[in-house]
């Protein structure tokens, strides 16, 4: 298998920052905030001390294995020489913030290694659950099979909880089963292995978002896109995605012409 090395570590840090979160999920985490991304209309948002930690702690195990490798996190500084490099880590430590503070189990550490701008590998961890979601282009892994639903009618879409509650989601058709769920990297990996049909977020989104839920898709055999239909491609200049349809080709179909006459647009 490719990438086998880099897949190995990959779980490795992703265990080391699950160990980290439920120590913190345990004494209890200090937090505050940041500077937002304005692409994204937030002028702030939250952070905690487990975030940072993490991070450190995914940067010395992935980094210290592959030195030659760049590296985009949420919560580090974007040293844009990234953009010289083939090879890129693109983590978030931390997805679902709100959730590991307030308790909700729907949080995971997140990383992806992209190559030429391409999801190649992806771990997604919820250490609450004890659940890995582990791949790479290449796996042949039956865990990562999607649900045969072929419409929406026949399963459920997976949503942000905050897209949910404060309603920023265009109308579906009646009789479309909704899930909530916090992390969208969690929510992606859930997607990969069966449990949904679609994943639809109509607003922008950070690469280290998407990118490991991106590549256990592509492994799983879904059309991962923007909310404009276009293929998603990472390490960019400007590191965000507008929006995000991940489905089977049907039902993706079906998510882009529900976009389209809901006449919500987004910048």
């Amino acid at each position: 298998m490719e990438y086998l090395a880099e897949l190995e570590a990959a779980q490795e840090a992703a265990r080391r920052g699950g160990d980290i979160l439920q120590r913190y999920r345990e004494s209890g985490a200090r937090y505050g905030w940041k500077h937002g991304d304005p692409l994204q209309g937030r002028a702030y948002e939250i952070v905690s001390e487990a975030d940072v930690e993490v991070d450190h702690a995914l940067r010395d195990t992935l980094q210290g294995a592959f030195p030659d490798d760049a590296w985009l996190s949420e919560e580090a500084h974007d040293d844009r020489e990234r953009l010289l490099h083939r090879r890129v880590w693109i983590v978030d430590p931390l997805d679902g913030t709100r959730e590991f503070l307030q308790g909700v189990p729907e949080y995971a550490v997140s990383i992806a290694l992209a190559f030429n701008g391409q999801p190649v590998l992806g771990v997604v961890f919820n250490p609450d659950a004890d659940e890995m979601f582990a791949a790479t282009m290449d796996s042949e892994d039956e865990r990562f099979e999607l649900d045969e639903a072929t419409s929406l009618a026949d399963s459920f879409m997976l949503v942000g909880r905050g897209e949910w509650h404060y309603r920023e989601l265009p109308p579906v058709p009646d009789g479309t089963r909704v899930m909530p769920v916090g992390s969208i990297a969690y929510r992606m990996a859930l997607l990969a292995s069966g449990q949904g049909c679609l994943v639809f977020t109509p607003g922008r989104r950070s690469e280290w978002d998407l990118a490991a839920g991106a590549a256990l898709l592509t492994a799983a055999g879904a059309t991962v896109t923007d909310i404009d239909g276009r293929p998603l491609q990472f390490n960019q200049a400007e590191p965000s995605v507008k929006g995000l349809i991940a489905a089977r080709p049907e039902i993706h179909k079906d998510a882009r012409e529900l976009w389209e006459r809901s006449g919500w647009r987004i910048h």
